[in-house]
C-alpha cells in the first residue's frame, strides 16, 4: 500500500512537468510595447526598438544614437508614404500613453506637453524643400527628463 501523495513514477512525471514549465516560462521575453503609423492607405506597425521595460527611463544614449543614424540609412525603418496636406495618424498601445509620449518629425516636436491618449493625428505640411531621403518620424514615450521608449519611422514623400 502506497501512502505518498506523488509515489514513485508519479512523482518522477510531475517533476519533469515542473522542470518542463519553468524553461518554456524563462525562454519567454516580454515584447515591446508597439506603435502604428498610417498616411493614406498604408499603415505600419512596430515593436518599440527602444524601450524600458524595468527603470523609469532610458540610460542616456542607451540606444537611441544608433538607432537614429541606423534610421537615416534607411535601415530597419518602416516606411511611409505621405502626400502634403495628407493625414498621418498614430496609434500608441496603452501603456506607452500612460507614460505620456510626443511625435517629432525632423528635429522638431509637433506638441509642447506630452500626450496621454493612444491616438494622435497631423496634417502633413506642404514644405518647400523635402529632403529626398524623406523624414523622419521619432515617438518619444515619457517625458523630457525620462525617456521610456523610442519608435523611428521614415515619412516618404509620395
Amino acid at each position: 500500500m502506497r501512502t505518498g501523495f506523488l509515489s514513485g513514477g508519479k512523482f518522477a512525471l510531475a517533476a519533469i512537468t515542473l522542470t518542463a514549465v519553468s524553461l518554456m516560462l524563462t525562454g519567454c521575453t516580454k515584447p515591446a510595447p508597439g506603435a502604428s503609423v498610417f498616411s493614406g492607405t498604408v499603415t505600419k506597425h512596430r515593436a518599440a526598438t527602444c524601450w524600458a521595460f524595468d527603470a523609469p527611463a532610458l540610460a542616456a544614449g542607451e540606444c537611441a544614437q544608433d538607432l537614429i543614424a541606423q534610421a537615416a540609412t534607411g535601415d530597419a525603418v518602416s516606411v511611409i508614404p505621405v502626400v502634403p496636406g495628407d493625414t498621418v495618424g498614430i496609434s500608441v498601445e496603452p501603456i506607452v500613453a500612460d507614460a505620456g509620449w510626443f511625435p517629432v518629425v525632423g528635429n522638431q516636436r509637433l506638441t509642447s506637453t506630452p500626450i496621454t491618449s493612444t491616438y494622435y493625428r497631423f496634417t502633413f505640411p506642404e514644405l518647400q524643400e523635402i529632403p529626398a531621403e524623406g523624414l523622419l518620424l521619432q515617438i518619444v514615450a515619457g517625458s523630457d527628463a525620462n525617456t521610456r521608449g523610442i519608435w523611428v519611422f521614415k515619412l516618404d514623400p509620395a
